[in-house]
């Protein structure tokens, strides 16, 4: 008798069951310490199965990657849709940058942290544009309404920076120099891109 086909609802419930099992072997122990026999273990089934749904480990930690990122991009389009003024949009799209890396530091870890030494598949890449392109829009609407001043890319990628800066050192305990996450969040959020649109 011939393996019982299975049905288009039980491979996409296998799949995210093992993506969310390799995203968090992933980012407790890095690419290069997890087998595809880890993960077949952490979900249960033989060690050739996960090969009928991804062509390697690679293809694997890409998707886990890809997901990550769709989960934080519409995470930020949600927060954005609450928010008309712009100004108003960039502060809590910058408070759900700094929730997201508290409620999911394992899709956080895998985005940012790892080092990336594997060639990105293009829907990688695009989960990465689409995750960007929330604050960017915004900066940019608030560039057209005279709100901030210069170049809206440049400023986004500022904001960006500062923002995953502040998180990634309060997330590794390394900010130790008598100011809190809080404090240097609080502080960027209202004192950067205001001044950046004061007159000289």
């Amino acid at each position: 008798m011939g393996r019982k086909k299975l049905s288009e609802q039980a491979k996409q419930e296998f799949r995210d069951a093992l993506l969310a099992a390799a995203l968090k072997l992933f980012a407790e122990s890095g690419y290069e310490s997890v087998s595809i026999r880890a993960l077949a273990k952490a979900v249960g089934c033989s060690a050739m199965t996960p090969y009928r749904y991804f062509e390697h480990k690679a293809a694997i930690f890409d998707a886990c990657r890809c997901r990550a990122f769709e989960d934080f991009a519409e995470a930020q389009e949600l927060v954005a849709a609450r928010h008309e003024n712009p100004l108003q949009r960039i502060r809590a799209l910058g408070e759900a940058y700094a929730s997201f890396a508290d409620n999911h530091p394992a899709g956080f870890r895998l985005m940012f942290e790892l080092d990336q030494l594997l060639e990105p598949s293009s829907e990688l890449k695009k989960a990465e544009r689409r995750a960007f392109r929330t604050l960017r829009n915004a900066v940019t609407e608030a560039v057209q309404r005279g709100r901030l001043l210069g170049d809206p890319v440049t400023l986004a990628h500022l904001y960006w920076t500062s923002l995953h800066g502040i998180v990634v050192l309060s997330l590794t305990r390394k900010l130790v120099h008598g100011r809190s996450r809080t404090v240097l969040l609080q502080a960027l959020f209202e004192g950067a891109f205001t001044r950046a649109a004061s007159p000289a």
